[in-house]
């Protein structure tokens, strides 16, 4: 080895045992010289593949002393992947909701594609701060949930709850309850204000949640109210353009004119009726003038066609003709308005003379469909098409699917005007048999859906008295049309009436009340010693309630003798043959006038009462009450009826309340019965 080479070997040991503290080393000129021109081939390999790799790391842009260690932004990604879940979940909500436009739609999807492509770039993207990332993707988030806020709201509103129909046409209502399963109950109001046939005002709150709703009511404008006050002011002076354009705004509808001669200024009103408060369809009758004289003998007509009616007699009055007005249907003409003339326009006519005869239209001529096919919401269209008004009723008919339409109040092809009521009849499917806790229920129920019964009486002994036994149907039992329920009606426990005929009055109490049943005592004079008993209301043997009374005449003992002994002698032969009569029958057969015109008690026995009630009822008070006296004289002549009424009960007038409902009585008694009033 050559001097120079173990020179260079000495100089790289020095270099690598002191790293601290490099010490320079100059090399000869020549040296560098030989270096540069040497051809070491394994030297040459070893400095290539370092100078590769430093160049390496300069091009990605890592240098040698300061590579730092690379960071994962695990929570970054993480939240990145979340947006992308919620974007997905925003066009969701988007898609489902029926009030989205395709445009907010559309919108929706784009936004949801930049989002997949946003976190896609993001999370492959290599840098060590993704801070900008990450606020980028949060605000991106709060557009989600602010979208799908809005949205959640309109699904809730138009799916959920119940929604405003003020202001909608009722067909709009109609749409809803169908799609919902809600019934819908019709009612019209008068309104200034508000359109025909727009929803006013409905009792169901909007956003009420549909789980609560079965149904709903709502109020339908009518127009204006014909009958509503208005302040009518005075009008004398007034021309009469003035006085036609007062009656149109607030649609008075029975204004009377007249024209006179007078000084005044000739059409100007020189006298009314009234003024002040004032219902629309109140007469109103106000007086014009037409000079001091007429001034003319014949009038050039003017055209009348769509003028209203009070228009037309206001020119015929003011200018002296005699006219004539007819009504006709017409198609295009408004109802109210001038269809025709029989005179044209322009020609003359001389007053007091020709008549004039002006047609009024009725509307177009509107027939009656077949209803039978139509549903709610279709006859609801045609009812505004047409402008009439439309009632729905419900009944049920087994005949008749449900909300199918049984019947209309008029029928197919019939011609009506506009204006006019028409009263649908859904089904209400096949009636079941409800549970009924009393009779006094069972009544309200059967005269609410017409249901036809009859009443059969029985004793019981576990049923008290005026209690209901049995139905002839069990509950849930499907009543067919023009079915008749017949109601088995308890008469308490059987009692059998036992033979009290001249027994003291102690000892009839007692056999009485052995028996279980109530009495009372009536007197009247005959030859048996005082408090015998001379005779029974009811036969004895006769099975009754044990809640029956039963009238027990008394003697009162010998009358005082106050004329000869024939009369006297021949008294007492007519009172004991009456004495031994009764004795022998062991009843009071008819009411047989006795010596002291007191009569004998005749045994009844009273049924159907609930029955007259219940047919009576529409009436009210009033007429329940005088059917059932009448009905109960007629089974038992002679028999007291007091009937009151309570007006404290809340209940609807001529509702059965308490005291006598039927069964076994006398003509001697008196019956008590409280309706409400």
């Amino acid at each position: 080895m050559s001097e120079k080479k173990k020179k260079n070997s000495t100089s790289k040991k020095k270099n690598t045992t002191t790293k601290k503290e490099p010490v320079k080393v100059v090399e000869k000129e020549e040296e560098i010289e030989e270096k540069e021109f040497k051809s070491d081939t394994t030297s040459v390999s070893i400095i290539d593949t370092q100078e590769l790799k430093e160049l390496m790391d300069e091009d990605l842009g890592i240098s040698q002393e300061k590579k730092e260690k690379k960071v994962s932004h695990v929570f970054v990604h993480c939240f990145l992947l979340f947006v992308c879940i919620a974007s997905f979940i925003s066009f969701g909500f988007h898609l489902v909701n029926q009030n989205t436009s395709i445009i907010s739609l559309v919108q929706n999807l784009f936004i949801t594609i930049f989002t997949i492509l946003f976190t896609v770039v993001a999370i492959t993207y290599r840098r060590n701060n993704k801070s900008l990332i990450f606020i980028s993707s949060i605000l991106l988030l709060g557009v989600f949930i602010l979208g799908m806020k809005d949205t959640t709201s309109n699904f809730k509103v138009s799916v959920k709850a119940t929604p405003n129909f003020s202001g909608k046409s009722i067909t709009e209502v109609l749409n809803w309850a169908d799609k919902n399963k809600i019934s819908v109950t019709q009612e019209y109001e008068y309104s200034d204000m508000i359109p025909e046939y727009i929803v006013i005002s409905q009792d169901i709150n909007s956003g009420t949640p549909l789980k609560e709703v079965k149904e709903i009511t709502i109020s339908i404008s009518d127009g204006p109210n014909p009958s509503k006050e208005i302040m009518v002011p005075s009008m004398i002076g007034w021309d009469g353009d003035a006085v036609i354009e007062f009656v149109k705004k607030n649609y008075l509808s029975n204004v009377i004119v007249e024209f006179v001669e007078s000084e005044k200024a000739q059409d100007t009103v020189i006298s009314q009726s009234s003024t002040g408060t004032f219902k629309r369809d109140d007469e109103l009758k106000l007086t014009f003038s037409y000079g001091e004289e007429l001034g003319f003998e014949e009038v050039s007509l003017i055209d009348f066609t769509k003028k209203s009616q009070f228009e037309v007699e206001f020119y015929m009055k003011q200018h002296q003709l005699n006219y004539k007005i007819e009504r006709d249907f017409h198609k295009k003409i408004k109802k109210g308005l001038a269809i025709s003339q029989n005179i044209k326009a322009g020609e003359k006519v001389k007053i007091h003379d020709e008549e004039v005869v002006v047609t009024i239209s009725k509307g177009p001529e509107i027939k009656i469909p077949d209803f039978s096919d139509y549903t709610m919401t279709k006859i609801a269209e045609w009812a505004i098409k047409n402008k009439v008004k439309i009632t729905f009723e419900d009944q049920y008919d087994d005949t008749v699917k449900e909300n199918h339409i049984i019947k209309a109040n008029y029928a197919k092809g019939d011609i009506i005007e506009q204006g006019s009521v028409v009263t649908i009849v859904l089904s209400k499917g096949s009636l079941k048999m409800p549970k009924l806790e009393s009779y006094q229920e069972f009544i309200e129920w059967a005269g609410k859906y017409n249901i036809p019964y009859e009443e059969v009486h029985e004793f019981s002994d576990s049923v008290p008295a005026g209690e209901i036994i049995s139905y002839s149907y069990k509950t849930g039992d499907a009543i067919h049309n023009d079915d008749t329920i017949t109601v088995t009606i308890s008469d308490g426990m059987k009692k059998t009436v036992p033979n009290v005929i001249g027994l003291a009055k102690k000892e009839a109490i007692s056999k009485l009340e052995k028996a279980g049943l109530k009495y009372s005592f009536v007197y009247r004079n005959s030859s048996e010693d005082k408090d015998v008993v001379l005779s029974q209301s009811i036969r004895a043997g006769s099975e009754i309630s044990s809640g029956t009374t039963v009238t027990v005449t008394l003697s009162n003992g010998k009358k005082q003798e106050t004329r000869n002994d024939n009369t006297s002698n021949n008294s007492n032969s007519n009172s004991n043959s009456n004495n031994n009569k009764n004795n022998n029958n062991n009843e009071s057969t008819n009411p047989v006038t006795n010596n002291d015109d007191t009569p004998s008690c005749k045994p009844c026995t009273i049924t159907g009462i609930k029955g007259i009630i219940s047919t009576n009822f529409d009436g009210g008070y009033q007429a329940v009450a005088n059917a059932l006296t009448a009905e109960i004289k007629s089974q038992c002549p002679g028999i007291k009826v007091n009937i009151s009424g309570d007006d404290t009960s809340g209940k609807r007038s001529g509702l059965f309340l308490s005291g006598f409902n039927g069964g076994n009585t006398d003509s001697c008694s008196t019956v008590s019965i409280t309706l409400a009033k």
